[in-house]
């Protein structure tokens, strides 16, 4: 006999050290922090341990802007719209809620990120990004 069900299994995420700083600054500023790498420059978005373009470990918190370049995007049925966004002074794409219709997005367009008004060192503290301008 063969029996389908579903289970839940809980899981508790640990962001560590770089993805808590990150948190953080979300909730408690509503500042956007990346890493910037002191051996090669890369600037990362979210912050983290340790540069993805050269592995180094001497990275220093940057507070970055909250506004940037729309690169992609995907809609997802009963989900929303996100995408990859390019924020101003990072090196990599962010991925994120977009609020905004998919059917008047196009790449390059400027976003900007928009806050939850309750926080709680979440990623969705960021509540997402709007469409602001037209893009380069």
């Amino acid at each position: 006999m063969i029996r389908e069900e579903k289970i839940q299994i809980p899981f508790v995420y640990a962001a560590g050290q770089a993805g808590s700083r990150f948190l953080v600054a979300l909730r408690d500023d509503g500042r956007i922090m990346g890493s910037a790498c002191a051996a090669c420059g890369h600037v990362s978005v979210p912050t983290r341990s340790f540069c993805p373009a050269c592995s180094e470990s001497d990275l220093s918190d940057v507070e970055l802007a909250g506004e940037g370049n729309l690169v992609s995007w995907t809609e997802i049925p009963g989900r929303g719209v996100f995408a990859l966004i390019n924020l101003d002074g990072a090196d990599g794409a962010l991925l994120h809620r977009l609020i905004d219709s998919p059917d008047k997005l196009a790449v390059g367009q400027r976003v900007r990120a928009q806050f939850a008004e309750t926080r709680k060192a979440h990623i969705s503290d960021l509540a997402g990004f709007v469409v602001t301008g037209a893009g380069p």
